[in-house]
């Protein structure tokens, strides 16, 4: 998941980024500022999903861990987004291999006709390769 589920927006490298509490649940840094609290002359963030306390640490949210696994996804789909932008060239060119791309099924795998076997399959009317 790349967004935030409390204001449905997506993670970034900024303002947004993912930031875990001690339960485990993840959201962005801007919600999770919005929800420390003060209580009992310590500041704490409850979980919006479990109601678990996490202690904001002394630096604030901001030093709270990444959710590291969301933090490269959001990462690479910003260095390298998907999307129907991309053009047939690029997808070939990219990378090191200098295969030709596969875009048609090539001849020889599958064959309409082959020579009449000695004795067909009881209601097979043409005998292929596929059956």
């Amino acid at each position: 998941r790349l967004e935030c589920i409390i204001c449905y927006s997506s993670y970034d490298l900024s303002g947004r980024l993912p930031r875990r509490l001690y339960c485990g649940h993840t959201f962005c840094q801007a919600c999770l500022k919005r929800l420390d609290a003060i209580a009992n002359e310590q500041h704490w963030i409850p979980c919006p999903q479990c109601r678990q306390n996490t202690p904001t640490p002394r630096g604030g949210v901001a030093m709270l861990d990444l959710d590291l696994a969301t933090f490269l996804a959001v990462k690479a789909d910003k260095e390298h987004p998907r999307g129907a932008s991309r053009s047939q060239p690029d997808l070939a060119t990219k990378g090191s291999c200098k295969e030709k791309v596969v875009t048609e099924q090539p001849s020889g795998l599958c064959q309409d006709m082959v020579p009449p076997m000695p004795s067909p399959r009881r209601g097979c009317c043409r005998p292929c390769l596929c059956c």
